[in-house]
């Protein structure tokens, strides 16, 4: 944990390069993902940033959190102190397999975000909320909800996420339906 800690400490909120270093280095290390998960509500400096750049990096590449870093995860969400940690959660969502509970947790806690001021908050907030459902399907009205809402957004980010969501749920049944 120190070295990971300590490349985290140096993370300057931009250049992702070092952390894409000690991802490479010590990413197939035994507890990486839940040394992550355990300091994702970090105040100090970028750590919380660095950490769940560093949890969607993974997820993103098939590393995914498994089911004690999820709940970790989930247990911490009120603890995120960023908008950008909050991001990089949303964006890693696709990758989390949720427990019916989880699912409905982190929906709540994305749904807290549908309004923020930040346009790619919003956008991947919808798009976490929808992932949730997918997995929890009394959620499904909700997530609907959220997709028409963004839909009709006065950002032009979050209609295209929102675009984006529609169109890979017409795949998605059209698959099923085959």
């Amino acid at each position: 944990m120190s070295d990971l800690l300590q490349a985290l400490r140096a993370f300057d909120g931009k250049s992702t390069s070092g952390l894409s270093e000690v991802s490479t280095r010590l990413g197939g290390s035994p507890g990486f993902l839940a040394d992550l998960a355990g300091i994702i509500g970090s105040e100090e400096g970028f750590v919380a940033d660095g950490a769940t750049w560093l949890i969607k990096k993974c997820a993103e590449s098939g590393v995914v959190p498994g089911p004690t870093e999820i709940a970790v995860i989930v247990a911490r969400l009120d603890a995120v102190p960023t908008w950008q940690a909050k991001l990089h959660l949303c964006q890693a969502a696709e990758c989390f397999v949720f427990t019916p509970d989880q699912a409905q947790r982190f929906a709540d806690w994305a749904a807290r975000l549908l309004d923020h001021e930040r346009p790619l908050l919003r956008a991947w907030s919808m798009s976490a909320l929808q992932q949730s459902a997918k997995q929890a399907p009394d959620l499904a009205p909700r997530a609907e909800a959220a997709l028409i809402a963004a839909e009709s957004d006065t950002s032009a980010s979050v209609r295209a996420r929102a675009r984006q969501v529609r169109a890979a749920a017409r795949h998605e049944n059209a698959v099923a339906k085959k």
